[in-house]
């Protein structure tokens, strides 16, 4: 075949794919990826947005928001998949209303635009916030419902009826899938969510830490899991994206060793960050400025957040790498932008 035909060949197959959320931390990543896969890329983002994480990006850049529904079903006429990472991190309880229109109705809406373009394949992006706590054990896997209401986490309740929205979706015909990643390390973290972790403890002689851990996974190997789920996630099922399971103590020691601070070796008791907390809210609510340190994530922290990847590995060939790749790849990108 001519290498003229090759390249129509080319054309005619490429798919196109819609990116909600395009600018941050996981839609930037995915949109970089997806270009280098050979995919037409329709990145969504909203007016005034910080598109720093999408410089060099070769797609299109389209303007809208999840909110506005209209506008949302003409923007993605004519693509052949979806990836919804679009919505609102925060542990602020605050925002909870806020927090529930972009998560919830706001993945409504996405949803609603995909089956009515007729989107061939969606994926959800959600976290494993909306799952719950395990019976027995340490380690929460997919089986696992969500059972949180009483700890009152606007975040966690958000994302859980996020997907609830996503399977009504799919009972009305629509081809989803839901991945849920730990929580996220990795280059263009514009809007420092894990980041902020790196940005307080460089050069920090003094490290403190409390009880309990989480799961932490790369956002380069989320972004691979997307497309794991896109090619052979199964519709309706839901996918945890994970690297490690850590002890807060032993993130910051990852930490510390990439951006140069001591090694936590301050334990804050719990009572002392409820107390922190109260005082982070009580400053943000006067400079309004976002708090650092809020009663959600204290809760949150107290909660058991070890969590299985092994239904993504067995499924759909997942395969993590180690934290620390992460922590040095967002910290020389920090640098390389002249953020820390």
């Amino acid at each position: 075949m001519s290498r003229f035909l090759l390249a129509l060949d080319k054309v005619i197959h490429m798919k196109k794919i819609f990116v909600t959320g395009a600018n941050g931390l996981i839609g930037s990543n995915l949109c970089h990826r997806l270009g280098e896969l050979g995919y037409d890329v329709v990145a969504l983002v909203r007016e005034k947005s910080n598109l720093l994480g999408l410089k060099d990006f070769g797609g299109k850049i389209v303007y809208g928001d999840i909110l506005d529904p209209a506008k949302l079903s003409s923007l993605m006429e004519g693509c052949d998949y979806l990836f919804h990472t679009a919505g609102l991190v925060s542990f602020d309880n605050r925002r909870r209303d806020e927090l529930f229109r972009v998560n919830v109705e706001g993945t409504r809406n996405v949803m609603d635009a995909a089956l009515h373009v007729g989107v061939g394949k969606v994926v959800h992006t959600s976290s494993v916030a909306a799952i719950g706590i395990p019976s027995t054990g340490k380690i929460a896997d997919e089986n696992v419902d969500y059972n949180k209401f009483k700890y009152k986490i606007a975040y966690a309740e958000s994302k859980y009826f996020g997907e609830v929205e996503v399977r009504k979706a799919v009972d009305r015909g629509l081809n989803a899938v839901i991945v849920e990643p730990g929580s996220i390390i990795g280059q263009r973290d514009v809007y420092f969510h894990s980041g902020v972790l790196l940005k307080i403890l460089k050069g920090k002689k003094l490290v403190p830490y409390v009880s309990g851990g989480m799961c932490v996974v790369g956002v380069d190997d989320v972004v691979e899991g997307e497309v794991l789920a896109l090619n052979s996630g199964r519709c309706g099922e839901r996918y945890i994206l994970g690297s490690e399971n850590l002890t807060f103590k032993e993130l910051f020691l990852q930490i510390a060793k990439v951006v140069g601070a001591s090694e936590p070796t301050f334990h804050v008791p719990l009572w002392a960050a409820r107390a922190i907390a109260w005082m982070s809210e009580m400053v943000s609510t006067m400079t309004q400025k976002p708090p650092v340190l809020t009663k959600a994530h204290v809760v949150s922290a107290t909660l058991p957040h070890y969590f299985s990847f092994e239904k993504a590995k067995r499924e759909l060939g997942y395969g993590p790498h180690p934290i620390e790749e992460a922590i040095r790849k967002s910290y020389d990108w920090y640098i390389e932008n002249n953020l820390l």
